[in-house]
């Protein structure tokens, strides 16, 4: 399951630039809601939407959607999927 996880991950991130950025932006992302928990919102919050600006600048290079987005899309395709059938 991880090494599918992982595979379909360097898949979507061909360009090493895009790469970086994730480096930079996931931690980030991840330790934002440490700095939060320790009591520095300020630096929590900022932590992470600069994590989020960075992995969305790589998607804009990629040209390529976020994972979140993608997750998103599909739980609504789902549910518009599920309401379609039904409403036969």
């Amino acid at each position: 399951m991880a090494n599918d996880f992982i595979k379909t991950w360097l898949y979507r991130h061909k360009y090493p630039v895009d790469i970086v950025l994730h480096i930079i932006g996931i931690p980030m992302t991840f330790a934002a809601g440490i700095i939060v928990i320790k009591g520095y919102y300020l630096y929590g919050i900022l932590c992470f939407i600069f994590g989020y600006v960075f992995q969305y600048i790589g998607h804009v290079i990629e040209g390529s959607e976020m994972g979140e987005l993608m997750i998103i899309q599909n739980i609504f395709k789902k549910k518009s999927d599920k309401d379609k059938k039904n409403n036969r």
